[in-house]
């Protein structure tokens, strides 16, 4: 049986951090899901898309809380119109 590496807990600030930037991506209307993004061995690339009229951002939920975060922080920076 495979046993997977013990990961540290991420710090609380980077843990605050990640939040103000979930809550300020939702401020803009954008939902957050953090998903495994892969498929029937397809893997695919987190980004933004647009669901019913609504704006969706998927991110790959095994990502770091670092990367998370620079990934949302990218993402808030773009313009959106509503659509």
């Amino acid at each position: 049986m495979k046993r997977g590496k013990k990961r540290r807990a991420p710090s609380p600030l980077l843990l605050r951090e990640l939040a103000a930037l979930e809550e300020a991506a939702a401020a803009r209307g954008i939902q957050i899901h953090y998903d495994r993004l892969e498929a029937s061995g397809l893997i695919l690339n987190s980004g933004l898309c647009t669901l019913n009229g609504e704006y969706h951002l998927f991110i790959e939920k095994r990502k770091s809380v670092a990367d998370k975060i620079l990934f949302l922080k990218h993402q808030l920076e773009q313009e959106y119109t509503t659509p």
